[in-house]
């Protein structure tokens, strides 16, 4: 099992995309948010990946391609590598804010466990967290509508306030 820290710095292009998502499908990487700081114009990511010696050495080489990341060599270069969220419909999308309530809530992988377990987009949109007092993520959740809702519900069971910015998502069925 590999284990790496480090820096993400993304403008604004790259920035609005689901990268850390991403990582967890395409690689299957977990990956744990240490600090944050997230805007409409930058992002900066402090991140511990998990997998594979294979599976972070390719993680860390997309992140290279993106820009995201530098100073690092990887030792596995991408050829060919689609987006998944592409694969998935977002017909419903809401947003979230994640806030936590002790500091060590922090240390869970809850992102990755969003796209790995319940087949939604998940993309961080603004944040200020540091492991040492916590913070807030907010998040945009997209997908079927009975996923997004899935989604919704194990976020209710991590401990984490989970802070809707919209009253409901529905897919205007039963109006």
């Amino acid at each position: 099992m590999a284990e790496l820290t480090l820096d993400l710095n993304a403008p604004a292009g790259v920035a609005g995309q689901p990268i850390l998502w991403r990582l967890g499908k395409i690689f299957n990487v977990v990956t744990s948010i240490q600090r944050a700081r997230v805007s409409e114009d930058s992002a900066f990511v402090q991140l511990r990946l998990e997998g594979s010696k294979q599976e972070v050495d390719m993680a860390l080489a997309y992140l290279r391609d993106l820009g995201v990341v530098e100073g690092v060599k990887p030792a596995a270069t991408l050829e060919g590598v689609v987006n998944p969220e592409d694969g998935i419909t977002q017909s419903n999308t809401i947003n979230i804010r994640l806030k936590t309530v002790f500091p060590a809530q922090g240390n869970t992988s809850v992102l990755y466990r969003l796209g790995k377990d319940y087949n939604v987009v998940v993309n961080v949109e603004h944040a200020a967290f540091d492991e040492e007092e916590g913070g807030y993520v907010d998040i945009a959740l997209g997908g079927d509508l009975i996923d997004v809702q899935r989604a919704i519900t194990y976020l209710h069971t991590t401990g984490l306030s989970v802070n809707p910015k919209q009253r409901c998502v529905s897919n205007g069925g039963n109006l």
